[in-house]
């Protein structure tokens, strides 16, 4: 789904606080050659390495160490500093624990090794992604956060500009909304994302239903997905999005994985296994036509076939099992509302914990608590939670991204994730200003 063919020319870029990769191959996808990577996770940048091979990765704490020399220049700095005091969860969090303060925690402070990258590296343009809740942040002395970052960087000569977005507007199927902030050299002007979605809101309930490859044609058909970024999209020039089309949805993106039953036993053919590691059916949507290009291979007696990574259902024990069957799609139940025997966590920390997705609706939100449990994550039709691959495609993470280390790790990574398909989009949206500077 990557918008339009690679560009005939790449521009050069670092991605800081990189974890798995979602910034690094939303910006490949965007014509971008990663000159360097690094995180401070061990078990992301393993996650990194095995699907960026060619990039030098390193794995270090770069708010003690020093920012390497690089051979060439670099034209955008990207990076999203790991600030979980700025969102409300982790406010909430922080604040319920004694001699502990959101305001003043020390993971506030990470985005200023990214201002010192992009002093250093005096790059065409930077992109910042973060969590919603740095809009609204106040520090100590009671100031914006957010106010007080763009101050830093237009010091450093850029004009800067910021947006909260969604990512279901660039094709992710996930609500999930997110700040960017983009500065370009003082004599051009950070482009307008909102100019660069390529989906939109459904209109009608007809809109909301799957659109899958094989339906008839009947009359105003919705454009099909490889239509629209045939007809709107050009090689050579990362184009602006003439239309838009409906976010994609849960169904679209993981209809077509094969059924799973926690504890069930591969060899049994009475219900589905607790893994699976080939697909059992075709594609049935653009979107998972997409999520299978160039999907992994393994030699059988039988021949090739696609090799399926990372679709593992979780153990559930049998109260949340019970609870995930007893819920309706799109609905949940808030903690306090539970027995007391059946609430796994504080009802002032987390008041929505049992969450059956909507096949018709893009996802809620995949944070990194899901590595703890699935309960915001209840697949829409199976009594259990998200596996990490269809964790993965609703960040859009394609089959060919490969999570090698343990299912929490996995988890984590994808939680934290920056949309690749979202990085995408805003590298070609700063690739025009980059091109036409």
């Amino acid at each position: 789904m990557s918008i339009g063919d690679m560009p005939s020319e790449s521009l050069t870029a670092i991605d800081l606080f990189c974890g798995a990769g979602g910034i690094s191959t939303g910006l490949q996808w965007a014509g971008y050659d990663i000159s360097w990577a690094n995180d401070v996770d061990d078990a992301a940048t393993e996650t990194y390495r095995k699907n960026h091979p060619s990039v030098d990765c390193t794995t270090a704490d770069i708010t003690t160490s020093e920012l390497p020399a690089l051979d060439q220049s670099i034209d955008l700095v990207a990076g999203g500093p790991p600030c979980p005091p700025f969102s409300i969860v982790g406010r909430t969090k922080l604040d319920s624990l004694d001699g502990r303060d959101a305001t003043t925690d020390s993971r506030t402070q990470l985005w200023k090794r990214l201002r010192d990258a992009v002093a250093k590296y005096d790059p065409d343009a930077f992109v910042m992604e973060n969590v919603q809740g740095m809009a609204s942040a106040e520090n100590d002395a009671g100031e914006s956060v957010l106010q007080h970052i763009c101050g830093e960087f237009r010091n450093l000569g850029y004009s800067v500009d910021h947006w909260v977005v969604d990512a279901a507007d660039f094709g992710v199927p996930q609500r999930r909304k997110r700040l960017l902030i983009i500065g370009t050299k003082k004599d051009t002007r950070p482009p307008r994302l909102e100019e660069w979605r390529t989906h939109r809101e459904p209109k009608s309930d007809r809109e909301r239903t799957a659109r899958f490859v094989s339906q008839p044609e009947r009359e105003q058909t919705q454009e099909t997905l490889d239509e629209y970024l045939e007809a709107n999209t050009d090689a050579a020039s990362p184009a602006k999005p003439q239309s838009r089309v409906p976010w994609v949805t849960v169904a679209e993106a993981i209809s077509d994985l094969p059924p799973l039953s926690p504890g069930g036993d591969r060899a049994s053919d009475l219900h589905p296994p607790a893994a699976a590691d080939r697909y059992e059916l075709p594609p049935v949507t653009q979107y998972q036509k997409w999520a299978r290009e160039d999907a992994p291979t393994v030699s059988t007696e039988n021949g090739k076939h696609e090799k399926l990574h990372n679709h593992e259902a979780r153990y559930h024990n049998l109260a949340d099992l019970s609870l995930y069957s007893l819920l309706g799609a799109g609905t949940g139940w808030r903690i306090g509302d539970l027995p007391d025997k059946l609430q796994p966590y504080r009802e002032d920390v987390f008041s929505d914990n049992y969450t059956k997705q909507q096949g018709d609706r893009p996802s809620s939100t995949v944070t990194a608590h899901i590595h703890k449990d699935g309960h915001m994550h209840i697949h829409p039709r199976q009594a259990r939670s998200f596996t990490v691959r269809e964790a993965a495609r609703i960040q859009s993470f394609p089959d060919r991204f490969v999570f090698p280390g343990s299912r929490t790790a996995a988890y984590r990574q994808v939680g934290n994730a920056v949309p690749p398909l979202l990085a995408e989009s805003a590298g070609r949206a700063i690739r025009t200003v980059i091109e036409q500077g």
